[in-house]
């Protein structure tokens, strides 16, 4: 049995397809779903994306692994192990196609790489980027004889949202004007302080909200498009080949406070696609409507391979769920985030109760209250109506906290003593003003696409730049 794990960073679920999203973003992916096995109700409890890949991996939620932000100044737990380390001891052939570095490489016989090409400042071409530096590793697997793991980590939909032509208008209609200055939906995005630097490296001028919707979906568009190579280098071996394609977290676009990126614990961050992809060997076209988490693939992954759980892992198995053993894995999901605000959360049935250990940058309410029932996009927070649901879900919340620090030896709550890693990105640019009337992007001569900003970039304003061009030198690829 061969397993490939493929992470489409930054991707919301209800922006695919076989999520019953109206644009075509996704056709592909919607076609390896109707063949596979697709989870409805997949949640990513810890975000952002370091904290999220480790219980990906580890199979342990974030209080266990110690992870709560990007970029932190914590390490793993000791003693915890991740997937591809676990497989590697079992005889596994192991590979990842990734840039985040970090605890990340654990496990591997083989890490690659990659840098994308930026010369063009209104395209990042990251898709097949990764795809091609993909292909060969798949040609290597599958001429060796072991059982292999592979990782492969998209960053498309992740900012900046620069998908090459015909994606880039792909979902903006005909004639309307990005940059029209009567346009006021992105005045919230450009008057938020932390991000509006980084925005104006990517998106200058834009006032739009609908465009850079757009240009998210056309990311989406994009790698689905590519996504599609790797599935054909993989079908000679497709009979003995599991293939998960999942997500880190969503993302936040001008539905909340957030604006275009991932802090938030709304279902736009925390509700992540979940698709299984086994030909003859899992059922087709079946869909699971229970509650499931990212915790529980590792040790999915562990039993189809049959090799013992030695590490304890606090995830589930996903088969009983997809066989109708169990209707749900869990009767709440709690979420966690501590990069750029500190919150906890909790779900339960149709509620969602949200509690902020610290004002958030935002300057939202420090509890939240939704019935995701009557209102699946969390736009009213009805915390007043219904006091006795906030009280029930906060007390639950604070106990299931308590009983996880006394599990874990703890004292204090990491998402409180870990603190926010992030507080801004990007840099001020000397005679330019973010916003309507800047120069747009495409009318720039002699600069460098934008990069996803790297971890150590949160803190303060980026002085990695080029001395010509002003524009960041460093992304996402760590030591």
């Amino acid at each position: 049995m061969n397993i490939v794990l493929i992470a489409l960073d930054t991707q919301r679920a209800d922006h695919l397809g076989c999520y019953g999203y109206g644009r075509d973003t996704s056709p592909f992916i919607d076609s390896v779903a109707a063949s596979g096995v697709l989870f409805e109700r997949c949640a990513a409890p810890n975000i952002p994306t370091h904290p999220s890949f480790t219980t990906m991996f580890s199979g342990k939620e974030a209080i266990t692994h110690n992870i709560l932000n990007i970029g932190g100044k914590f390490p793993v737990t000791e003693g915890v192990r991740l997937l591809p380390e676990i497989l590697r001891e079992h005889g596994w052939a192991t590979a990842a196609v990734d840039s985040m570095g970090r605890h990340f490489k654990r496990g591997y016989d083989e890490y690659v790489t990659y840098e994308w090409d930026r010369s063009v400042p209104t395209e990042l071409r990251r898709a097949e980027t990764v795809t091609d530096a993909t292909l060969p590793v798949i040609e290597r697997l599958t001429a060796q004889e072991r059982p292999f793991f592979l990782f492969v980590h998209y960053w498309d939909p992740h900012t900046p949202y620069l998908p090459p032509p015909p994606y880039d208008r792909m979902f903006y209609p005909e004639g309307r004007d990005p940059y029209d200055v009567n346009n006021h939906s992105m005045d919230e995005a450009w008057s938020w302080e932390p991000f509006k630097w980084y925005f104006h490296e990517w998106m200058p001028g834009v006032t739009d909200a609908e465009y850079v919707n757009s240009l998210y979906d056309g990311e989406t568009r994009y790698m689905d498009t590519h996504l599609q190579r790797v599935f054909d280098a993989l079908a000679p071996v497709q009979d003995e080949t599991l293939v998960i394609l999942t997500a880190d977290h969503g993302e936040v676009l001008n539905d909340h406070p957030g604006y275009y990126d991932h802090h938030g614990l709304y279902e736009a961050n925390v509700h992540v696609p979940l698709i299984l992809s086994w030909p003859g060997k899992l059922p087709e076209g079946k869909r699971v409507p229970g509650w499931v988490q990212n915790t529980d693939i590792a040790p999915t992954l562990l039993e189809l391979a049959g090799i013992p759980d030695r590490d304890a892992m606090e995830g589930l198995s996903l088969l009983p769920t997809l066989y109708g053993l169990r209707d749900s894995n869990y009767e709440q999901i709690y979420y966690s985030e501590a990069t750029w605000q500190q919150k906890r959360a909790i779900r339960e049935g149709h509620w969602k109760f949200i509690h902020a250990l610290v004002q958030d940058p935002h300057g939202g309410p420090m509890q939240e209250l939704y019935d995701l029932d009557a209102d699946p996009n969390e736009q009213h927070n009805v915390l007043d109506q219904h006091p006795e649901v906030a009280r029930d879900l906060e007390a639950k919340l604070q106990t299931w906290v308590e009983r996880r620090l006394r599990e874990t030896g703890r004292s204090e709550d990491p998402v409180a003593t870990q603190g926010v890693a992030g507080t801004m990105i990007g840099t001020p640019v000397p005679g330019e003003t973010p916003g309507p009337g800047a120069t747009p992007l495409h009318q720039r001569e002699g600069v460098l696409a934008a990069n996803i900003p790297a971890p150590d970039a949160l803190n303060a304003p980026n002085e990695t730049r080029d001395e010509q061009t002003g524009t960041e030198l460093h992304g996402y690829v760590e030591e």
